[in-house]
């Protein structure tokens, strides 16, 4: 038997025990190493967010071992029984267009997420990693860990993957532009990562006072001035940095609604906003008069489909101390402990991970 934590109703988590799956030819199972609660968790295990359906597995941001794999599973996968591994949030169908177009987080045919879509109310139960295994399905991407590589590391490669599709994918980021990015979080500190990579000059990082140790990985990870709006004026010290000119893109990872409405102030004309973050439901007002009188393009950053790959190729270079922004271990039986702790927000918590 297989334990896991389960939300059987919002706002509590109750240890069930499960059968271990029977793995197919087309079947993986996945020992989990580590886990982390992503942003969007929280949200979830409330209630809070649209596509929960409880019973649920949380878990997606997931590094692990092949625990079993069914024959046809390691051909296509590339992968053997103990080979270290990270498994995808999204699951393709691989025949709707969005799917067949690398897309795979907008699947036309359920939108299957580990941890996030898929209840736990029937065979295989284990879709999400806040457990000891965790069923693979046919239609995962997986890709290889090495050994050295610290586990609070591994588990952030689809954050980090998000990081490289806000700024690199949807945001089109070019060598020598500006960008600001809202919030030193998990998902910010990604997008620095992304954008020292991709050669922008100015990676200016915006955050409060108590962001200090978000700030301190920020500039770790290549960012070039960090501003607490509660001491500067954020939008002149932008705009000294960038001597007048103002960043050709930003990127919101707070979910903070105040924040989502102002982010568009730090662009110049034809500037580029992501929106990376959500707000559990909370509506969010934009002056629409300054997109239009700006030109600016606005974009929803969701998922990170094609963007693990190189998000894993960074991670397993052991460039950055990616390890760094998992502040704190739970081990898997206090989730309900390292969930309320996380919610809470102490200013010395960036990412909280669960070790079975």
């Amino acid at each position: 038997m297989v334990k896991a934590m389960v939300v059987e109703q919002a706002g509590n988590f109750t240890e069930k025990s499960f059968p271990l799956p029977v793995i197919g030819a087309h079947d993986l199972l996945l020992k989990v190493e580590q886990v982390s609660i992503c942003g969007s968790d929280p949200k979830m295990f409330l209630g809070n967010h649209s596509q929960v359906r409880f019973p649920l597995i949380l878990g997606h941001e997931v590094v692990g071992f092949v625990a079993e794999v069914g024959d046809a599973a390691a051909k296509t996968y590339g992968v053997n029984v103990r080979d270290r591994i990270v498994v995808e949030p999204y699951i393709m169908c691989g025949a709707c267009s969005y799917c067949l177009t690398g897309n795979y987080q907008l699947c036309a045919n359920g939108k299957r997420a580990y941890g996030f879509t898929l209840s736990c109310d029937k065979e295989p139960y284990l879709w999400g990693a806040y457990s000891e295994y965790m069923y693979v399905s046919p239609g995962s991407k997986l890709h290889h860990i090495k050994p050295e590589v610290a586990a609070n590391a591994a588990c952030l490669a689809s954050v980090i993957g998000n990081g490289i599709r806000w700024i690199r994918r949807k945001g089109k980021a070019q060598f020598g532009e500006s960008v600001v990015i809202l919030g030193p979080g998990a998902q910010g500190l990604a997008s620095v990562i992304a954008a020292h990579e991709a050669g922008m000059d100015n990676i200016i990082v915006v955050g409060l006072g108590r962001d200090e140790v978000g700030f301190n990985l920020a500039k770790e990870f290549g960012a070039t001035h960090l501003v607490n709006v509660e001491q500067a004026d954020a939008l002149e010290t932008v705009k000294n940095i960038t001597e007048g000119r103002m960043a050709e893109l930003a990127v919101e990872c707070t979910g903070n609604v105040q924040s989502i409405g102002t982010g568009i102030d730090f662009l110049r004309p034809q500037g580029r906003y992501v929106l990376a973050s959500v707000t559990g439901k909370k509506l969010a007002s934009i002056e629409t008069d300054k997109i239009v009188n700006k030109e600016l393009e606005i974009y929803g950053g969701y998922g990170q489909s094609w963007d693990v790959e190189l998000a894993v190729k960074i991670i397993n270079s052991r460039k950055y101390a990616i390890e760094k922004i998992i502040t704190q271990e739970y081990p898997l039986a206090q989730a309900q402990e390292a969930m309320e702790f996380f919610i809470s927000k102490p200013a010395n918590c960036i990412r909280v991970a669960l070790v079975p």
